[in-house]
């Protein structure tokens, strides 16, 4: 079991240490340095946050991920930005990509850009691969039009404090991301944010995504991630898939059709050069023990290392 590692925060750096920090990189470079990632509750849970460890990061590099997209809530009160500095830090010592992602509540427009005003104020211009995703699940009850103002607030106060910072921003129920309206800013870089079966392909009025994967559901995803890839070709964006799952998981570990749906599913994703992060840490990793969950090797394998045929 990994022992806690406490680091220090860092509240301010002097005027130098901040002018030598490199710029972040490009949308389109930084896209092409995700890779495949993962969701994780270390900054929103209480047991997230009282088991998080450092070395856990270290585990997720070495196992092939990329990225991690960390899910927040609550207020940005100091105690919690110190432990969200402390998962940055992991992730720039083992070289895996930070992106934090503001699950809202009921809060107001006003609300949610104080809470990313606080937030890129605490970060600054440190940590140039850390991205900003401004809604982990972005109401229905929103119109386009009210969600493009929102992030269109939101990014411009972000860019100010912090202008090479990435902003990830994504339509109403993560469908296409032609609905986005491209936030009013010249150089600043923003990316958008789709999913792909976030919560595994469950039924909707009584149809699945996938369940054997027939020509037709194979069709649908093929589709769906082509019209993404036409969307980027006309208008010159990238975009990341901020989430997919295979749904429920038995304790005794995946079932065939689940293997066959990840694996057909990756290698799309990949041969597409779309980066992706699956849905969640819990079901792979047990932070409480600091170990892999040995059920579930056989899927990890099929997300990170599908064998694709053509």
């Amino acid at each position: 079991m990994h022992k806690p590692i406490l680091i220090a925060a860092q509240l301010s750096l002097s005027a130098s240490a901040m002018a030598t920090t490199p710029p972040a990189p490009a949308p389109q470079t930084y896209a092409s340095q995700l890779g495949t990632g993962i969701i994780v509750d270390w900054a929103r849970t209480e047991r997230g946050i009282r088991e998080f460890d450092p070395l856990a990061v270290r585990d997720y590099q070495q196992r092939g991920f990329g990225h991690v997209r960390i899910r927040v809530t609550g207020e940005a009160t100091h105690q919690r930005l110190v432990h969200l500095q402390k998962i940055v830090e992991a992730c720039q010592k083992y070289n895996v990509v930070p992106i934090v992602s503001y699950q809202a509540g009921s809060e107001s427009d006003a609300q949610v850009v104080a809470w990313w005003t606080t937030t890129a104020r605490y970060f600054a211009q440190r940590f140039p691969q850390l991205g900003f995703d401004i809604l982990y699940e972005p109401s229905d009850k929103l119109s386009h039009a009210q969600l493009n103002a929102l992030y269109e607030k939101a990014s411009k106060a972000i860019h100010k404090i912090s202008p090479q910072r990435m902003v990830l921003i994504s339509p109403q129920a993560y469908t296409q991301p032609d609905s986005l309206k491209w936030p009013d800013s010249a150089t600043a870089p923003v990316m958008a944010n789709w999913h792909l079966f976030p919560y595994g392909p469950v039924a909707v009025k009584g149809k699945r995504g996938w369940t054997t994967g027939t020509p037709a559901e194979k069709a649908a995803i093929r589709t769906r991630i082509n019209n993404v890839l036409h969307w980027q070709q006309k208008t010159g964006h990238s975009s990341w898939v901020g989430a997919w799952s295979v749904g429920e998981v038995v304790k005794s570990g995946p079932t065939k059709q689940q293997i066959a749906f990840a694996t057909f599913t990756a290698c799309e994703l990949q041969k597409a050069h779309l980066p992706f992060a699956v849905n969640g840490d819990g079901k792979f990793y047990d932070g409480e023990e600091g170990a892999w969950r040995p059920e579930m090797q056989p899927l990890l394998d099929a997300i990170l290392r599908p064998r694709c045929t053509n």
